[in-house]
C-alpha cells in the first residue's frame, strides 16, 4: 500500500471512530426545573418561587423588582419548555426557560389593559389569560385571537384558567362564584356555582389525571370542592379553616394528590385527591401570601 494510501485510511479510521465515540446530546434541563417541581406565584413580595416535588424551596425563579407590579398568575408552555408568569401592571406574559433559565417576554399588547391573573396554553397551542371581567386568547407567538374571544359574561372577577387535556379549558371567578368548563373555540359546556352560604370567591380551579376538576372557594366556608368532568359534585371535599382559611391556587402534584395555597399561613397544603383528606403542609419557606401553583409535568 502507498504511502498516500495508508494515511487516507488512517484519517478515515480515526474519523469513524471519533464520530462513534462522541457525547451523547444531553435530554435534561442545565437549569433547576425538573419534571414534578412546583411553581407559585407570591403577591405579596412579587416573586415567583420554585419547589421540588417534595416541597424543598429551590430558589426564586422570577422576581419583577419593583412595587408597581405583579405576578398573579403561572402557567407552562409545554411546545417551548417554558414557565409563564402573568404579570399584571405592566401586563405582559413573561417566559422562563425550563432548560437554560433564561427569561423573554412572550406576550405584550395593548388589549390587556385590566387585572391580569391566571396564563395557561391549551393543548392546540394558543394561550389563555384570565383578565379583568374576561379571558383572553393568543397564539403561541403573542397574536390576539379574536375569533370567539374575548370570552365576557357571568365570569366577572375571573382568578385563573386551565387547560383541559380534551383541548378545552376551565375557568373560575370570583364574581358569581362560579366554575366553568370550556371547548376549546371558546363555546361553554357545563357551569356551576360553589353552593357554599355566603360569599365564596372562585380563586383556584384545576384538572386532575382521571378527569375530576377541583376549585378553590373562598370566602364563608373556605373549600377545596372535587367535581367531575362535568362538574357534578363528586361526594368529598376539604375544609378546615385551621390549615386553609384563605385557598387560592390548586395544583396536582406528581403523586396524584392535590395542593392548595394559603393566603393567610403562607403555606401549601397537601390534600388527598381521592378522599379530600388532609395529608400534610408541604412547603412554606419563600412563600408570601401565595397566589397560583403549577407543577412542571414531564418534559424529558
Amino acid at each position: 500500500m502507498s504511502k498516500f494510501k495508508k494515511n487516507l485510511f488512517t484519517l478515515l479510521t480515526t474519523v469513524l471512530l471519533l464520530s462513534c465515540n462522541q457525547d451523547p446530546i444531553p435530554t435534561t434541563s442545565s437549569f433547576v426545573v425538573t419534571p414534578g417541581d412546583i411553581v407559585v406565584s407570591n403577591i405579596t413580595n412579587d416573586s415567583v418561587v420554585l419547589y421540588s416535588s417534595d416541597g424543598d424551596f429551590k430558589r426564586v425563579l422570577y422576581d419583577v423588582q419593583n412595587n408597581a407590579e405583579v405576578p398573579y398568575g403561572v402557567g407552562w408552555k409545554h411546545d417551548t419548555l417554558e414557565v409563564m408568569v402573568a404579570v399584571d401592571g405592566s401586563d405582559r406574559v413573561m417566559g422562563i426557560s425550563a432548560i437554560d433559565g433564561s427569561t423573554r417576554t412572550i406576550i405584550q399588547s395593548a388589549s390587556l389593559s385590566g387585572s391580569i391573573r391566571g396564563v395557561t396554553q391549551l393543548v392546540d397551542g394558543s394561550i389563555l389569560i384570565a383578565e379583568s371581567n374576561g379571558v383572553e386568547k393568543f397564539t403561541t407567538d403573542g397574536v390576539r385571537v379574536t375569533d370567539g374571544f374575548p370570552i365576557n359574561g357571568g365570569i366577572n372577577n375571573v382568578e385563573n384558567v386551565f387547560a383541559k387535556s380534551d383541548g378545552g379549558f376551565i375557568v373560575c371567578a370570583r364574581g358569581g362564584d362560579v366554575v366553568r368548563t370550556y371547548q376549546s373555540d371558546g363555546t361553554m359546556d357545563d357551569s356551576t356555582a360553589s353552593g357554599i352560604g355566603g360569599t365564596t370567591d372562585g380563586y383556584g380551579c384545576t384538572e386532575l389525571d382521571d378527569g375530576n376538576i377541583v376549585t378553590a372557594w373562598s370566602g364563608g366556608t373556605d373549600t377545596i370542592a372535587f367535581y367531575d368532568s362535568g362538574l357534578n359534585d363528586a361526594g368529598y371535599s376539604y375544609n378546615d379553616s385551621s390549615t386553609l382559611p384563605s385557598p387560592r391556587g390548586v395544583a396536582q402534584l406528581e403523586n396524584g394528590n392535590i395542593i392548595a395555597a394559603d393566603a393567610t399561613y403562607h403555606h401549601l397544603v397537601e390534600i388527598d385527591s381521592t378522599t379530600g383528606e388532609f395529608v400534610g403542609i408541604l412547603a412554606s419557606s419563600g412563600l408570601s401570601t401565595p397566589n397560583q401553583i403549577v407543577v412542571i409535568p414531564d418534559f424529558l
